[in-house]
């Protein structure tokens, strides 16, 4: 029976000591939290003022006074922010809200020499206390890391903080059985710790349990261990800090959280000497731990109304819920978001606020926290009731009960979408950029005019130098370049000097192919530094395309004009002889006279004629070389004159001609020679009634209608048409479809009319059906205004 008892006892005293070492866990756990998350939202204030500020010293949109003044303004909403800084990538001091700085070199400071080495992952640097090299007041330095477009460090951007920061953020959290609270570094340098707030800043717990054994195991929990400063043995809760490097940790001395299990286990063990009197001693025991008991709940809630109180007044979305989604607990800031009450949003499933088709991805993200991995940070767009849309950045802890179980999730939201914002539009020029630069089918290069270097290189360049990317940006433009340094330095300054854009070059390949290429260039001013922009345009094929043409057309143009003085010359030298033929042949006819038979003087006629028609031809061809060759000035003509000329030469109107012409007037001006133009019209008129239909009289119609920048004249006939295989033939020299005996001509007219509407910028062509006429159609260009 005695066993019995004891055994009984000694397990009620174990349980309970359990119990309530867990309940002091839970509270010091949940204190922790919200130390973590003030300086979550503390310090995600200022770090969204750092980027804003490193984002227009980066981008050059603002001078140095009006990014002062933003420094100022944006800062002023920070109390414990003294002063905030610009520091070059030279460690000097270049803009600052306290003038005195401006000029310092701070390159010595531990926060610049780590953002210098943090290019390729910038993060928030917080600096153990100091002392400030020129006010001599001790200070916290938060900074991070200004990087350029192009990647490389650019100088640093930073916050002077108020040292008592960080104890402000534990204030009110010592109160009942907590009895420490601390804030270091992740280096184990204390930035704050309560009680005794002044005496141990800047001291070092790295050697501590909490840096030791639990730290690097996970980034939060709860332990029991003997205190680095004080010896005493605490249970302590530690939350280390995802975005920032810090870690906060809150502790209760065991002999404190256990102190009512030690009167308890005390009157159990006396009861345990005396077996008549436990039952009293029991019933006495079991109605103080009762009281006791009610006692630790009244604390517990009283806690747990002190943190309720505490995060109601966060700006930050914060909210418990079991795993369903159903809502437990939430503070004010969620409930305006979400326009609701708060009794109307107790018990309701928030994932019901989201659409259906996000909601199987959330679920999903929720259950893959574990006890293990319970924290998932990520950003959302989240449509408000009002329609608005905002990004918020949730940070989800799963909460988990001292058996493993999950008991819900805590999750935190923080509205960043002014940040999500500015990310967007820096994603979208650097997007700009890969597309315009990168991705450009054209030939291009950055270059670096200072020193000649090869700075960025396109696909397209890699493809004509033949050189792989990397390979191109460790060159200098002499390398391909086949002038002298002097020369192409000289061409650089020009360009980034005096506005010059268009260079001529020879660049060589990486096979030692040398090609010809036009280069356009222009300035560009990044971060202080400046680069030329280069497009390569290789015009190899085109200047060797260029110089052939050259010489084949100056070789046309000579055989052109040594064929037109020979044929003027031989048509011009031959017509004498010709003439004496005729003459002799005729005075040969009449010497004789009656003394020639019929047949003699037929073949007199026959020697006659064709010298005529000899005569004639090369009448013809002296006039088709004379076309374009007069040297006349081009001038501004009228066609209704043109063609009135042409009809009173060819006698049309009067007793001797019944053909007839209708003009549609007016006919247009046009830019020509007036005489090739009146020869034109008269040889299409009088072509008109010489072949005219053995059934009907000429009738020629002229009319003109306007067609882009030509003017299209039309000259139509009645007469008796043309087979459309004809259509080329009579335009050329000598040709002709019908016989000497049935009309008369050489053969050249057509051929001149061609070659004065093409000396004039026109075209000519005909359209006909037989027995149908002809249309002459004469293209000619716009008189320009």
């Amino acid at each position: 029976m005695l066993v019995c008892v004891w055994l009984g006892g000694g397990f009620l005293a174990w349980r309970d000591r359990a119990d309530t070492l867990r309940d002091s866990g839970f509270l010091a756990e949940a204190v922790t939290r919200v130390v973590a998350e003030r300086l979550n939202g503390s310090l995600r204030g200022i770090d969204l003022l750092l980027q804003d500020v490193s984002g227009r010293f980066r981008e050059k949109t603002v001078d140095a006074s009006t990014l002062v003044a933003v420094m100022r303004y944006r800062s002023a909403a920070f109390g414990e922010v003294r002063n905030v800084f610009i520091i070059g990538a030279d460690g000097v001091v270049k803009t600052s809200t306290l003038a005195a700085m401006v000029g310092v070199n701070l390159s010595g400071r531990p926060y610049f020499q780590q953002a210098a080495k943090s290019v390729t992952r910038p993060a928030l640097i917080i600096s153990p206390p100091d002392v400030s090299p020129v006010t001599g007041r001790s200070g916290i330095v938060v900074a991070r890391s200004i990087i350029s477009p192009l990647g490389t460090f650019d100088g640093v951007v930073a916050a002077a903080l108020n040292p008592e920061f960080f104890i402000e953020t534990l204030s009110g959290v010592v109160v009942g059985n907590i009895d420490r609270a601390v804030i270091a570094n992740r280096d184990g340098d204390v930035m704050a710790r309560l009680p005794d707030p002044g005496r141990h800043v800047g001291a070092s717990i790295r050697s501590g349990p909490l840096f030791v054994d639990h730290l690097p195991k996970a980034k939060s929990g709860v332990f029991i261990a003997p205190s680095t400063f004080d010896g005493l043995e605490r249970q302590a809760a530690y939350v280390s800090l995802d975005n920032y490097p810090l870690v906060a940790s809150v502790g209760i001395t065991t002999s404190a959280a256990l102190r009512r299990w030690t009167v308890n286990a005390l009157i159990m063990g006396g009861g345990g000497v005396i077996f008549t009197a436990l039952i009293l001693v029991a019933a006495l025991q079991s109605e103080r731990r009762e009281r006791k008991r009610l006692q630790a709940e009244a604390e517990l809630k009283a806690s747990e109304e002190s943190y309720r109180i505490l995060v109601d007044n966060q700006d930050d979305l914060i909210h418990r819920y079991l795993p369903d989604t159903t809502l437990v607990s939430f503070n004010q800031a969620y409930a305006r978001f979400y326009a609701e009450k708060a009794e109307t949003l107790l018990g309701r499933r928030w994932i019901e606020f989201i659409p259906e088709e996000e909601r199987a991805f959330v679920r999903s993200c929720l259950m893959a926290l574990t006890r293990a991995e319970p924290y998932r940070e990520d950003r959302r767009r989240v449509i408000r009731p009002d329609g608005s849309e905002r990004w918020i950045e949730w940070r989800t802890q799963a909460l988990h009960d001292g058996l493993g179980n999950l008991t819900g999730y805590q999750t935190t939201g923080r509205d960043v979408t002014d940040a999500q914002r500015a990310q967007q539009a820096i994603s979208e020029r650097e997007e700009l950029y890969s597309q315009s630069f990168h991705r450009n089918p054209a030939i291009k290069l950055l270059i670096d005019p200072a020193n000649g270097a090869v700075v960025d290189a396109n696909d397209s360049a890699a493809l004509f130098y033949g050189y792989p990317i990397d390979v191109l940006k460790r060159l200098r433009i002499t390398d391909i370049n086949t002038a002298q340094p002097e020369e192409v330095a000289a061409e650089m300054r020009a360009v980034e000097n005096e506005g010059r854009k268009f260079l001529r070059f020879k660049h060589r390949m990486a096979s030692g192919e040398i090609r010809d290429v036009e280069v356009y260039a222009s300035p560009l001013h990044v971060g202080g530094r400046s680069y030329l922009s280069s497009i390569v345009v290789d015009v190899t094929d085109r200047n060797r395309f260029e110089a052939e043409l050259q010489a084949k057309t100056a070789e046309l143009e000579r055989s052109n004009s040594e064929l037109e003085q020979f044929a003027y010359v031989a048509s011009h030298d031959l017509r004498q002889p010709l003439r004496m033929i005729s003459s002799y042949v005729t005075l040969l006819g009449r010497s004789l006279g009656d003394r020639l038979g019929e047949s003699e003087r037929e073949f007199i006629d026959f020697a006659v004629s064709g010298v005529k028609r000899m005569d004639a031809l090369i009448l013809g061809l002296l006039e088709y070389s004379r076309v374009g060759r007069g040297g006349e000035a081009l001038e501004v003509v009228g066609l209704d004159d043109l063609v009135d000329a042409a009809c009173a030469n060819l006698g049309v109107g009067t007793d001797a001609s019944d053909a007839v012409v209708k003009v549609e007037r007016p006919l247009p001006q046009v830019s020509g020679v007036p005489s090739e133009l009146l020869r034109l019209f008269q040889n299409l008129i009088g072509n008109a009634i010489k072949y005219r239909h053995p059934n009907r009289s000429p009738v020629i119609r002229i009319g003109a209608k306007r067609e882009d920048a030509s003017w299209q004249i039309a000259v139509e006939d009645n007469g008796m048409g043309i087979e459309a295989e004809h259509f080329e033939r009579i335009f050329k020299m000598f040709q002709r479809l019908h016989g000497e005996t049935e009309y008369e001509g050489t053969g050249i007219g057509l051929a001149i009319c061609r070659k004065i509407v093409a000396n004039h910028g026109g075209r000519l062509w005909v359209e006909s059906e037989p027995g149908q006429g002809c249309r002459f159609l004469i293209s000619l260009p716009v008189v320009a205004a």
